[in-house]
């Protein structure tokens, strides 16, 4: 009997791709794999990350644990279905921007989309994700990106970098999120900092650069945009070699 060849994609990626087994036999599904990332997505950002369980998954469904096992085949899977219905397809650009604006626009929507879904930040997969909303997002950038003249290879590491910048941005607004962090860790500072042993740390606390509290839950302003345009300044810098 003739047997497809191996994609490496799994049960449920397959799906979410539209390639899922067309001839398997019995009643229609009675779920899809994009209901059930959407329900585990739903108890993640209610419960955090460690809650989502195929048993936890399954009970907000209405299911049983091994029902699931027919459409997701382990957890790891579940994941990697969970971050693509997160991500969720990336904003229409505005062709009227220039690209270093469209940029700017896909870093900031990227951006708001990890707020929406932190625990995103927390998934280790073995390999980098390839569902549809994933490589969507990756086509925009490219395209984006391929408009400034970027040729394809350095075009792929400057994507890769503004994707990095956005989820440490992201990570560590998050993680100094709790009102009045910033203030303690001035007041941490002014109790060990002297300016014979450490000058120019010493010089910049007194100068109130760390009292802006400019380390924000939003996906735009402050620390955020300076950093961003940091990185664009220096495309740009390549370009014009």
């Amino acid at each position: 009997m003739k047997t497809e060849p191996e994609t490496g994609l799994s049960r449920a990626m397959r799906e979410l791709w539209g390639q899922a087994d067309g001839g398997r036999r019995g009643p229609k599904p009675a779920m899809s794999v994009r209901a059930i990332a959407g329900a585990a997505v739903e108890l993640a950002d209610r419960e955090g990350l460690d809650a989502v369980t195929m048993a936890a998954v399954a009970r907000q469904l209405g299911f049983t644990t091994m029902s699931l096992y027919r459409y997701v085949e382990s957890r790891q899977d579940l994941l990697g279905a969970m971050v693509d219905e997160a991500l969720g397809a990336p904003p229409e650009p505005n062709r009227r921007r220039a690209w270093r604006g469209q940029v700017e626009d896909w870093a900031r929507a990227e951006a708001g989309q990890l707020f929406a879904h932190p625990w995103v930040l927390d998934v280790r997969t073995p390999s980098p994700p390839v569902g549809p909303h994933v490589l969507e997002w990756m086509e925009l950038g490219f395209a984006v990106l391929a408009r400034s003249g970027l040729p394809p290879q350095q075009a792929a590491d400057a994507l890769l970098i503004i994707d990095g910048y956005v989820r440490s941005s992201v990570q560590l607004a998050l993680q100094y999120a709790a009102p009045g962090a910033t203030e303690t860790w001035v007041q941490q500072l002014r109790t060990v900092l002297t300016e014979d042993r450490f000058p120019i740390v010493h010089a910049v606390l007194e100068s109130g650069a760390f009292e802006d509290d400019s380390i924000a839950v939003e996906a735009s302003g402050g620390q955020f945009d300076f950093g961003l345009g940091l990185v664009l300044d220096g495309i740009e810098r390549l370009l014009e070699r």
